[in-house]
């Protein structure tokens, strides 16, 4: 037994490991933010992609999108279809609950509605019926009611003013 121990103290050592040659130098590009890089493995998942994409972006792994070569990539997915010598990024987009999308303090007049409790999910919209629907919708980056001039569709909530100075931001482009 002592002479195992012996063994498998020898074969420790100091040194750092070779690196491994399956890393390869993966690029991001942020629509209308900017552009970086990570060092990544090849059979990393998408799912911790975006966790060490966070940590340059700041922007939350549940609001990401990854689109590689026009398909977006699945949380299980891993990144050995990404070519290193190509020269297209890794698109990466974020939905409109990004914490920049965030703001407005809700209700009607600017203020807390009465009797209301605030609004768990900002991602659900209030359905037909309740309270909340149409002239209680508040915009989600100034917090003023909407009424019948939000955005609705994918989740936006946001007046037509601020979308279009946000939409950049978002991910969206005018093909006209």
């Amino acid at each position: 037994m002592a002479a195992t121990l012996v063994e498998s103290m020898q074969e420790l050592s100091l040194q750092e490991p070779a690196a491994k040659e399956d890393t390869v130098m993966v690029q991001f590009k942020i629509a209308g933010v900017g552009s970086f890089e990570l060092e990544l493995e090849n059979d990393v998942a998408v799912r911790d992609v975006k966790k060490l994409a966070k940590e340059q972006c700041n922007i939350e792994p549940e609001h990401m999108r990854l689109v590689y070569k026009g398909r977006q990539l699945k949380e299980a997915d891993t990144l050995e279809c990404y070519d290193a010598e190509a020269d297209e990024p890794v698109q990466l987009f974020f939905t409109a609950g990004h914490v920049s999308m965030m703001g407005g303090v809700g209700g009607t007049g600017g203020g807390r509605r009465a009797n209301v409790p605030p609004q768990r999910n900002p991602f659900s919209a209030p359905v037909r019926g309740l309270p909340g629907s149409k002239g209680l919708r508040s915009s989600r980056v100034s917090g003023r009611p909407g009424g019948m001039a939000l955005i609705r569709k994918y989740g936006i909530l946001m007046k037509r003013q601020e979308f279009r100075e946000k939409a950049q931001e978002i991910g969206f482009v005018k093909y006209r």
